[in-house]
């Protein structure tokens, strides 16, 4: 329903200077007469893709002791939270990524290290950066969460040369294009840190993406008392995803472009610990308000991006 309306309202917005692929993906778009209904449609199902991926993830390596659909309802509930994140963009795609980099985090168990899940982890977290390059803090929780369950030196190197690997790829076949020196010049970009502390979000906004966090808390302290969790082989690597989602909300307000479309990238992590507060055989009526909070008001702020209704 939410997502629904922006068929009548369809909107695409403008890939970030900020990510390697926006040129192209312009041009792609014009060249081919790509209408916005079409990629408003397309990013709808690829966010339902992600949701069932995600479900898949969280269900087969039994993070929640009752299997359900509810991951999947919290993620597509969370990823309208906002009209701007509804929207079609090349963010979605960078999400998608984000999500199979994930995916293969779990695949890394506790009494055995897969150096292929390792590589692979790192490497789709670079091709999503080259649609949305601040997916790329994720390497950095990745590094620090790996290296703290004592992996070897030969495995940081794989880490980076996952990540390296596209760009230097690109870096060569442009070089042989003759234009090396504004990739280089891209490279420098994403190494500048915007020291202008600025949130260009509005109160309302503010709010809503507190209550968030405290869902976020509410969730992640209920999986501490269950006692299930916490013989879960994974449970350390939950603690890796709550990390990337605690650096991205801290820096926030230092990346350029749009906070609030950057906030977006919570909502993967966001949905593994919302989604223990409904995942329940019974739920109480408070559940009930607790998530009603969340619907209507992602309703209220998509009504009001579409210019409908005004508050």
């Amino acid at each position: 329903m939410l997502r629904g309306l922006f068929l009548w309202h369809p909107v695409f917005e403008k890939p970030p200077e900020g990510a390697f692929l926006s040129p192209y993906i312009i041009d792609w778009i014009k060249a081919n007469h790509i209408s916005v209904f079409a990629l408003q449609l397309s990013d709808i199902i690829l966010i339902y893709l992600e949701a069932i991926i995600l479900n898949f993830i969280l269900t087969a390596n039994s993070i929640f002791v009752r299997n359900s659909f509810i991951p999947a309802m919290v993620f597509i509930t969370l990823s309208s939270l906002f009209g701007e994140w509804i929207e079609g963009s090349a963010q979605t795609i960078a999400q998608f990524f984000l999500l199979l980099s994930m995916m293969n985090l779990f695949a890394i168990t506790g009494k055995e290290t897969s150096r292929e899940s390792i590589f692979y982890t790192s490497l789709f977290l670079s091709i999503g950066s080259l649609f949305y390059f601040p997916v790329a803090l994720f390497l950095l929780v990745i590094i620090t969460g790996l290296l703290l369950r004592s992996l070897s030196f030969a495995d940081l190197i794989l880490i980076l040369i996952g990540f390296i690997l596209p760009y230097y790829f690109i870096g060569v076949g442009i070089y042989y294009f003759g234009n090396l020196q504004d990739y280089l010049y891209f490279l420098e970009m994403h190494f500048y840190i915007n020291t202008k502390f600025a949130i260009d979000i509005s109160l309302m906004q503010e709010l809503m993406l507190l209550y968030l966090l405290i869902l976020v808390i509410y969730g992640y302290m209920s999986l501490q008392q269950d006692r299930e969790f916490k013989i879960v082989k994974h449970r350390r690597l939950v603690l890796i995803v709550l990390g990337y989602f605690v650096i991205s909300a801290l820096a926030g307000p230092f990346i350029s472009g749009s906070k609030l479309l950057y906030m977006q990238l919570i909502v993967l992590p966001a949905t593994i610990f919302v989604s223990k507060i409904f995942n329940a055989e019974k739920l109480k009526f408070y559940h009930h308000i607790l998530y009603l909070v969340l619907f209507f008001g992602s309703l209220a702020f998509e009504l009001d991006y579409l210019n409908i209704v005004h508050w």
